[in-house]
């Protein structure tokens, strides 16, 4: 069981799954950094069931759309404090999300199998939960 990070939202996503997920193949949809009002990662999440239907696809349960939240809540200091981002296109498949608490604030760090990686550093960091599948995207391998 992964440790739920001392984020505000963090309780919402636990109630939803049951648990905190390791967004194991949950896609990035997208990443907006904006110095003058609040960034945001925006991931849809689900579990994968043992079922498989008709077309030879993984049943998935749980759908909803995590977004990590950066906004500077002290005039004075940055939001975002370091960044990384690689390789973002049209499908953003992750291995894992991490939210470390460190001294300057945190490290949100997205593991990806394909598409993008990248590790944000920032000094507030929340969480919002919306359970809803998002628009209907295309299956890939990584499905099955």
């Amino acid at each position: 069981m992964l440790e739920v990070p001392d984020i505000p939202g963090a309780p919402d996503v636990v109630a939803w799954f049951g648990y905190w997920p390791s967004f194991h193949d949950a896609e990035v949809l997208s990443i907006t950094l904006d110095r003058s009002s609040p960034s945001r990662i925006v991931v849809d999440t689900r579990t994968r069931t043992n079922e498989v239907d008709a077309g030879g696809y993984y049943v998935l349960d749980k759908h909803a759309i995590v977004t990590f939240v950066v906004e500077d809540v002290l005039l004075d200091r940055e939001g975002i404090t370091n960044t990384r981002i690689d390789g973002f296109n049209h499908q953003n498949v992750l291995s894992s999300l991490t939210v470390t608490k460190t001294l300057e604030g945190y490290d949100l760090i997205l593991d990806g199998i394909y598409g993008v990686s990248a590790s944000i550093s920032a000094r507030c960091l929340r969480v919002e939960l919306s359970p809803d599948k998002p628009e209907p995207r295309i299956r890939s391998s990584l499905d099955k």
